[in-house]
């Protein structure tokens, strides 16, 4: 798992679907500075697949970064459900992240199948 969480972090999918994320302080010591592998920077981005519909400070392109820790357990990704496979739902990716797409594109075949087995352990 080791290459594919590598390839995750090189072509660029690591800077929105961070590995991990600390809590602030906080008074209950079960919540305070407490490390979590979201794989999320839970914020919004255009990756051109936004719903259409402006909700709080989403404009309508934009979508919050899911979390991916439990991904190997879901079985219709993107906000929408269109995507059936963490491959399908890479390729969908336009907008901020069409870069990280096309440098996923270029990797080799075994670098790209280290990538998926990594998100299937996720």
């Amino acid at each position: 798992m080791r290459t594919g969480e590598q390839v995750f972090a090189a072509v660029g999918c690591a800077s929105c679907h961070t590995p991990s994320l600390t809590t602030g302080v906080n008074a209950s010591a079960a919540l305070s500075r407490k490390t979590a592998a979201l794989y999320s920077d839970l914020l919004l981005h255009d990756v051109g697949t936004g719903d259409g519909i402006a909700q709080g400070a989403a404009q309508t392109n934009e979508i919050r970064t899911p979390a991916l820790w439990g991904l190997r357990f879901r079985r219709a990704l993107m906000h929408d459900g269109g995507s059936a496979s963490a491959a399908a739902a890479i390729e969908r990716h336009g907008g901020e992240a069409a870069a990280v797409v096309e440098r996923y594109r270029t990797t080799t075949e075994p670098l790209r199948r280290a990538l998926l087995a990594f998100l299937d352990s996720l």
